[in-house]
């Protein structure tokens, strides 16, 4: 039975129990980019959250959650990419 005929609550079922390893098998590309190959902003640009008054739960600081990645998203491994932008919402910033 080909993947497309597949009952989507089936087929979700049978990836949510892979390995990581035996997930990325199943990429239709194999030239993804992990997200812990993209540094965060702390990382990058050498912030500091706890002189900021910024630290989160857990200790971790809100440069520690974020990252800038600039290029085709669509490589990127996550499980689903979301496009929020809407006319109404989008200014021009300036």
């Amino acid at each position: 039975m080909s993947k497309k005929k597949k009952d989507w609550k089936t087929e979700k079922e049978r990836l949510l129990h892979l390995d990581l390893e035996e997930r990325r098998k199943e990429y239709r590309r194999q030239d993804f980019i992990s997200l812990d190959k993209i540094p965060s902003w702390r990382e990058e640009n050498g912030s500091n959250d706890k002189e900021e008054g910024k630290v989160l739960k857990g200790g971790r600081g809100i440069t520690d959650k974020i990252s800038l990645y600039k290029g085709d998203i669509t490589v990127l491994e996550v499980d689903a990419i979301v496009n929020a932008a809407s006319a109404a919402i989008v200014e021009n910033v300036e």
